[in-house]
């Protein structure tokens, strides 16, 4: 994929890989087009938004809908579709019916019928192989050389990696990609070994230090949790921070990135090649189900010993959104700037197809907006 490719900082073990070498820069293989991308237009990236919740059975994917675009194209029929859902939706029981159903035995459950997710697809012809070895690593590591930490009894594991270097992007047909550059972060840090759960979420809201979010009646606390805005996040980071005295934060895309990829420079972290059982998305194999991401840590750990990196829910990071990677910071910091109208999300979700997983794979929100497909995974320094 890239030449000199993915290494650690000087004081750790140099990459080694064959990777193809051009000319002494950094290439990556070019990716068939990817039909529907996020592109840098307000008119692509509302059809983008409406595609991925047009099937969606939740009011509040469409209000975070017309939150972002008020005067939106679909902005009627997003009204629509609330009251419709609404006048729909099961009114309370009684408390008698509750007690009721309280005492009666829960019904043997049934699985979901698998049918076509709600989200907007990137057109690529994913070849799902039957699941092989995860190819070995641009670099030598595995899970176990790198440290958990836990930093309170309800707070989000934690695994530390080194510093490194590695090549950042694709040569994609998506420009927000591109071009790809060499990242440098000097300082190691540490992050989510999961993705924030509703588990952990619901500490920070029993606190009142963070707002409660709805969730499924039958959701398993060790589901991620989602319908999080930017703003969310950074209440929870903040409140996790207080509690512990450790300077908790969102991952900096960079980092985001640079932890996603594992030490490998390929399409997805097992390969250039989409693979079942490798990630929660419709077309990436079990478990995985159309109403919402299964617990975390279902599916197989990057060779950082990260868990649902790729899939399961998207993932806010601390970056303001910039079209491209043209002018973008070489040493992993924070790519901020004053009033930032839109925030980086990173990863895919669930409901997306297996092309949304690659490590590349970027998109953009309002800091403001809650969505049901994204969450958040922390981060802290090591100082």
């Amino acid at each position: 994929m890239a030449a000199n490719g993915f290494q650690f900082a000087p004081s750790a073990r140099q990459a080694r890989h064959g990777a193809a070498q051009a000319a002494g820069t950094e290439t990556v293989v070019a990716l068939q087009s990817r039909g529907i991308l996020p592109k840098d237009s307000n008119e692509q990236y509302e059809l983008t938004f409406w595609e991925s919740i047009k099937d969606s059975t939740y009011p509040s994917d469409y209000e975070a809908y017309l939150k972002a675009y008020p005067n939106g194209r679909f902005a009627t029929l997003a009204h629509a579709r609330i009251d419709r859902l609404r006048a729909a939706a099961p009114k309370a029981p009684s408390q008698a019916q509750a007690d009721h159903a309280h005492a009666a035995p829960p019904p043997a459950s049934t699985p979901p019928a698998p049918s076509a997710p709600p989200s907007a697809e990137k057109s690529v012809a994913a070849s799902a192989p039957p699941p092989a070895p995860a190819p070995k690593p641009a670099i030598k590591t595995s899970a176990s050389s790198f440290g958990e930490i836990k930093d309170c009894a309800g707070c989000p594991a934690l695994i530390a990696l080194p510093g490194g270097t590695f090549p950042m992007g694709s040569n994609s047909d998506d420009p927000a990609e591109r071009p790809v550059h060499r990242v440098t972060i000097s300082q190691p840090f540490a992050i989510g070994k999961y993705e924030v759960t509703v588990e952990q979420w619901n500490a920070c809201a029993d606190a009142s230090a963070c707002p409660r979010i709805d969730t499924e009646a039958n959701a398993s606390k060790s589901e991620p949790v989602r319908n999080l805005s930017w703003d969310d996040a950074q209440v929870y980071v903040k409140w996790l921070t207080k509690t512990t005295g450790k300077g908790y934060r969102l991952p900096t895309e960079a980092e985001w990135e640079y932890a996603a990829r594992g030490g490998t420079t390929t399409t997805y972290w097992w390969g250039n090649e989409m693979r079942k059982g490798y990630a929660d998305c419709k077309d990436c194999g079990e478990p995985w189900r159309k109403d919402g991401p299964v617990n975390v840590g279902s599916f197989m750990p990057n060779p950082f010993g990260l868990f649902d990196m790729n899939g399961s829910v998207w993932e806010w990071v601390g970056d303001c959104w910039h079209s491209s990677y043209k002018g973008a910071p070489p040493d992993g910091r924070v790519w901020d700037e004053a009033g930032c109208p839109m925030r980086v999300i990173r990863g895919g979700s669930w409901p997306d197809g297996a092309a949304y997983m690659q490590s590349s794979t970027r998109f953009k929100y309002s800091p403001s907006v809650r969505q049901s497909q994204n969450g958040m995974r922390v981060a802290r320094d090591m100082k």
